[in-house]
């Protein structure tokens, strides 16, 4: 079929279409224009993906941000958040509402709910561009309308996302609890085993934590007196004050526990077993030192001595209990295991619990933003849409009732039809022009 053809059946059926489309045309205008018209008002949040809080209970990974972007949105539509807007708007106690929830429901479920339903299905919310933006949309028959309720979808959203997150630390912080009394406990017990060994075994300690009996065995070799010469005044001033500095520190320590662990906690009493220890040795070499102004040489002999009497017995005494000191080493080590499991569980309840007195980590951005024109119905896309379909179902419908009548038009269809050449057309003789008014005939002669 050529185009001369197409032309000739369009041409025939034109008033037919064009009586389509003009009728489809109105019925979509009168159609869009009987639609309750719907306006749309929008709210922007940005959430606050890198707030590095202590226990990195909000900060995000790379990997995970699309995750929790796509979560922040659908939790905009939440149910929680969904039915505190509904109850600020007051449509659980409203006649009008009330009354359409009974001619939808017949008066089964909750109001708020329904309501809630009803209201998610005009709510949108998604990603603004590639960036850590949230845009929430809202569409109502009005423009007013639009914005109140958007701004009200926006503050129960963020009121939400604190609870949960408060909820969230707070278990967190309760269950640290827990665990942080446990390892208290086992810590006391460990402490109370350790201080019992050190007792039932007569082991001699120079600190709190708990250092071997090899401490007194280099601590005798540095108060050694030299082979040669009289004993030199500055070397014991020096040991004197490193005594009484210990002595303060355990001064200091001993004030502490005292108000957090009482006189009966085994640490406790180390230390100030310790203490003593170390006010007796200072004694000791007060008295040395005052006698060393009128040392003689027999006197600093007999000082060396008795030195190395000493040296020698602490390093035989500690060749022979080797084993009792492999046993505290291990006992030190569980203790300072202990200590650390305390101190970190310890540590994340107060960490949860800076969490939970955090504010929110979304950050409103400027204020509701709403459009005067409508967005539904759309009246010239309704109509214009009307038109290019009908116009195409017209011309179809002309193509295809042609095709069953096979109507000859034209030279070329007659050409087509018949199967031989049109050698030429004649002019169609155009009618009589009639005269206005009635035509008067002549009698016939």
């Amino acid at each position: 079929m050529s185009l001369a053809q197409l032309w000739a059946i369009f041409r025939a059926a034109w008033l037919s279409i064009a009586a389509m489309v003009v009728v489809a045309s109105a019925t979509a205008y009168l159609f869009s224009s009987s639609l309750p018209k719907e306006y749309a008002a929008k709210a922007r949040v940005m959430l606050n993906i890198g707030n590095n809080d202590p226990t990195q209970f909000s900060a995000l990974g790379q990997k995970t941000e699309d995750s929790y972007i796509a979560t922040q949105i659908r939790l905009i539509s939440d149910d929680a958040v969904l039915r505190d807007v509904v109850t600020k708007l007051g449509w659980p106690s409203d006649p009008g509402v009330i009354s359409a929830w009974e001619e939808s429901t017949g008066g089964n479920g909750d109001v708020t709910s329904w309501a809630a339903a009803r209201l998610k299905g005009n709510i949108e919310a998604r990603q603004f561009e590639d960036s850590s933006i949230v845009e929430i949309y809202y569409t109502a028959q009005s423009v007013e309308i639009a914005k109140g309720i958007v701004a009200l979808i926006r503050t129960s959203y963020i009121d939400n996302d604190l609870r949960l997150r408060v909820e969230a630390a707070r278990k967190a912080s309760a269950w640290n609890r827990t665990v942080a009394a446990q390892a208290l406990v086992e810590l006391k017990k460990a402490e109370a085993n350790r201080a019992a060994f050190v007792k039932a075994n007569d082991i001699p300690i120079d600190s709190l934590s708990g250092n071997l009996e090899t401490r007194e065995l280099t601590s005798l070799r540095n108060q050694s007196v030299p082979a040669q010469g009289p004993l030199e005044e500055p070397v014991i001033t020096s040991m004197m004050n490193k005594a009484k500095q210990k002595i303060a520190d355990l001064d200091a320590q001993i004030a502490i526990m005292s108000a957090d662990r009482g006189p009966s906690d085994p640490v406790m009493q180390t230390a100030v077993s310790l203490r003593d220890v170390l006010r007796a040795e200072l004694a000791r070499e007060t008295d040395f030192a005052n006698a060393s102004g009128h040392a003689t040489d027999e006197l600093t002999a007999a000082t060396r001595a008795l030195r190395d009497k000493q040296y020698l017995e602490a390093r035989m005494r500690i060749l022979n209990r080797a084993p009792v000191y492999d046993r505290l080493a291990a006992i030190d080590r569980d203790l300072a295991l202990r200590v650390k499991l305390y101190t970190n569980a310890a540590q994340r309840v107060l960490d949860f619990d800076v969490v939970a007195a955090a504010p929110s980590g979304l950050q409103v951005i400027g204020d509701v933003i709403a459009n005067d024109d409508m967005i539904f119905p759309n009246t010239p896309l309704t109509v214009g849409l009307a038109a290019g379909i009908s116009l195409v179902l017209g011309l179809v419908i002309a193509l295809f009732s042609e095709m069953m009548r096979r109507m000859v038009r034209g030279a070329a269809d007659l050409e087509f039809y018949s199967g031989a050449p049109v050698m030429a057309v004649i002019a169609p003789v155009p009618p009589p022009k009639r005269r206005f008014g009635r035509l008067r005939l002549r009698p016939a002669v």
